[in-house]
């Protein structure tokens, strides 16, 4: 018995401090911080659907220049920044930066060199959307 209690005061005395040791703010303040990042990327991963601008929407292809893991998940889901080379009708290329959250299954689709079928409106890049489904 007096094994254990020597045992559980040791592990006290440890626990003590490491709270001590413990800086709750640079903790709240790094939790926060990731917080803001995951809101920015699932912003930008989002293309808003205004009727206005799905009116003017042209389908293209596009040829995958670049393609970024970053650092976060999102759920299950890889958040990727892709560059992208659109071939607009008429043969016109327009670069084009796009953060997607892709399942693990799709992310061999978005390895440099792959062709992705993608809709916009023609001069504005940041309209890009994938199109999985076609």
């Amino acid at each position: 018995m007096a094994f254990l209690l020597s045992d559980l005061a040791t592990l006290t005395r440890r626990a003590n401090a490491a709270v001590d040791r413990m800086d709750v703010g640079a903790s709240l303040a790094a939790a926060q911080q990731s917080l803001e990042q995951a809101t920015r990327v699932m912003a930008a991963s989002v293309v808003a659907h205004d009727p206005a601008i799905e009116a003017e929407r042209v389908r293209a292809s596009a040829s995958v220049v670049g393609a970024r893991q970053l650092p976060m998940m999102l759920g299950m889901n890889a958040v990727v920044e892709l560059d992208l080379v659109v071939l607009l009708p008429g043969g016109i290329p327009m670069p084009a930066s796009r953060t997607e959250q892709l399942a693990p299954l799709h992310l061999a689709r978005v390895a440099p060199g792959s062709q992705l079928e993608v809709s916009l409106v023609p001069g504005r890049p940041e309209t890009v959307r994938l199109e999985w489904a076609a």
